[in-house]
């Protein structure tokens, strides 16, 4: 099965593809508590996140072909 090391990271809140299926997403603090994000920083994480999708479609691409 094919995988991927990538995860993306803006503040606490982190991206990554897990067993080439969906993207998992995770944004909470240390402390537990809820992750708050900037205007401009959730533009990044957006970006990001839609890079990841990109890369888990060829991923699945890739197996279905």
């Amino acid at each position: 099965m094919k995988s991927t090391a990538e995860v993306v990271r803006v503040k606490d809140a982190f991206a990554w593809i897990e067993e080439q299926r969906a993207i998992h997403l995770k944004a909470v603090t240390p402390k537990g508590d809820a992750v708050v994000l900037t205007a401009a920083e959730v533009r990044t994480l957006a970006a990001r996140l839609e890079k990841l999708a990109t890369i888990l479609e060829s991923l699945q691409s890739d197996d279905a072909g």
